[in-house]
């Protein structure tokens, strides 16, 4: 079987980790997978799938080597945002790619690379089409009229689509709602989590410059409104004693730091990216939600393998990852930074039920593992009519 997954830019979000996870694990099952995505922009840091053992090519390589061509290939011209000309580039890079590579599966990642993806294709009509949903942007990011046209957008790519994917029942129920897709056409896949082993909890506050004793909490994110970082940080002023890291970076990072300095001078940190935060969680006595929307949070996955208490607010994707997927700590969202201060003051004086908690998150983590979800993706693509590549060993 050859795969080609489309991803729109490789930063350090969840979609790149995890596209680079299922390369490994599609690899293990011996499907070929040419993992094709845009570029970062230029606020934003790079997790380049080369450096994490995925081959990189150039463009006129992978051409070149056609069906026999595996790896990541980087088509510039895919970028975020509206911008006319360049999709027309990246769409025929894309197509071109498409009948050289020859997939049997084309499985697309995020919004644009969803709609530039899914229209490519048609270059290669046996093919099957999956997209999937890591979260949307259908609201809460534009304003009405914007927004009325993504869902348009959406919809139509939906309809042309073979497998929709959403990464927890939130996601779904909520792209249903929005008439992207009948709910029973999308398809609930917990997101493939890579774990890194973590690191002793001295050891990790060492990397971190954390003192040895004392609390500290973690959120960790893109500083962009969606996010509601600040939300944290209030939080963290209203716990005494407490050190607050914020992990990620974005345009309100400034706006951030300032209200940390106002707020709790000396214990709120602005880190920017920690490529290897999965590895050091274990420095941390709680990792902290407050978005006002996810699709399911990896972060939150990677806290249980660290045995580090999660809560957040209970929203879409949090409510999934901390009640369903695993169990965590969910504040109603009307509590706001009262409740989510009080929630963390329990975290860290005694998590209750902590070896059934364990036990739950232990569950989640398994569930998440790369393996695991691709084999449920390719358990959906070979189960489809649509589907003409042969079972794979």
């Amino acid at each position: 079987m050859r795969l080609m997954r489309v991803l729109t830019r490789p930063n350090l979000g969840g979609p790149t980790r995890q596209a680079i996870a299922l390369w490994h694990a599609a690899k293990a099952r011996g499907v070929r997978t040419l993992l094709v995505t845009g570029a970062v922009d230029r606020d934003e840091a790079l997790l380049s799938p080369a450096l994490a053992g995925v081959p990189e090519l150039s463009l006129p390589a992978a051409l070149a080597l056609g069906e026999a061509a595996e790896g990541w290939v980087v088509v510039p011209a895919l970028r975020r945002g509206i911008a006319p000309f360049a999709d027309l580039r990246a769409g025929l890079a894309l197509r071109r790619l498409l009948r050289a590579f020859r997939p049997d599966v084309v499985h697309t990642h995020t919004s644009k690379a969803g709609w530039l993806g899914r229209r490519a294709a048609r270059a290669w009509p046996t093919a099957l089409v999956a997209h999937t949903f890591h979260g949307h942007v259908l609201q809460d990011y534009f304003g009405r009229l914007f927004s009325a046209w993504l869902r348009r957008q959406e919809r139509r790519a939906a309809a042309a689509t073979d497998v929709l994917f959403a990464v927890s029942a939130s996601c779904a129920d909520e792209l249903a709602a929005a008439g992207i897709a009948a709910r029973e056409r999308l398809q609930v896949v917990p997101p493939a989590v890579p774990l890194l082993q973590p690191w002793s909890r001295d050891a990790s506050r060492r990397r971190l410059e954390l003192p040895a004793a004392g609390k500290a909490a973690v959120c960790v994110g893109r500083l962009v409104p969606i996010k509601r970082v600040a939300d944290f940080v209030r939080a963290v002023a209203a716990c005494p004693d407490l050190r607050g890291d914020v992990v990620g970076d974005g345009p309100e990072r400034a706006a951030i730091e300032a209200l940390g300095r106002d707020l709790a001078p000396g214990r709120v940190r602005c880190l920017g990216a920690v490529p290897d935060i999965a590895a050091v969680l274990p420095a941390y006595d709680a990792l902290v939600l407050p978005s006002v929307r996810e699709g399911c949070p990896l972060v939150a996955i990677e806290a249980f393998a660290a045995g580090v208490p999660v809560c957040g607010y209970d929203v879409p994707g949090v409510h999934d990852v901390l009640a369903e997927l695993g169990q965590g700590v969910l504040v109603p969202a009307a509590a706001g930074v009262t409740g989510l201060a009080a929630a963390l003051l329990g975290l860290l004086a005694a998590p209750p039920g902590a070896a059934a908690l364990a036990a739950a998150n232990r569950r989640a983590v398994a569930s998440c593992l790369p393996a695991a979800v691709f084999d449920r993706q390719l358990a959906s693509y070979l189960a489809s009519p649509r589907c003409h590549a042969a079972p794979v060993g």
